[in-house]
């Protein structure tokens, strides 16, 4: 049931009730200031906790995205350098006993390096396939032989 009632409404309000029922078009200004107290009052009906949540995280994750990344570089390098230097104890300390430190880069040292950067391209190369076969994850095919009939 609607009840007239009257209001006093300053210049600037009624402008903006003039250009809400023109960009909604709306009737009556009635009908306008009707739209903009329903959308008041559903306002807090949309959960906003989850959306200032998420906004929070990826704002977050762009500012720390560099340094994180920075990050990941020196532990992979760390990483690196840590299973390096286990090859060479492990040759060395296989074979003799140690009495004086060698500073300078010897061949072994080249070697394990080498030895290193190939394991790791072989993981990632591993890790790529691995991902392209779920991106496409295409039905395996059997071949004719080994269907039984």
């Amino acid at each position: 049931m609607k009840q007239r009632k009257e209001f006093l409404l300053d210049k600037s309000t009624i402008a903006y009730l003039e250009k809400y029922r023109d960009e909604h078009h709306l009737q009556t200004m009635t009908a306008a200031l009707t739209k903009i107290i329903d959308e008041h009052r559903h306002r807090n009906d949309i959960d906003t906790t989850e959306i200032i949540i998420q906004h929070i995280a990826k704002r977050v994750g762009e500012l720390l995205d560099d340094k994180l990344t920075r990050i990941r570089l020196g532990v992979n390098n760390a990483d690196r350098n840590s299973d390096i230097i286990i090859m060479l104890l492990n040759t060395l300390l296989g074979y003799q006993e140690l009495t004086s430190l060698i500073t300078e880069d010897t061949p072994q040292l080249k070697r394990a390096k080498e030895i290193e950067k190939e394991r790791i391209e072989n993981f990632r190369e591993k890790k790529l396939d691995r991902e392209t076969k779920k991106a496409n994850k295409t039905p395996e095919i059997i071949p004719d032989e080994l269907i039984m009939e």
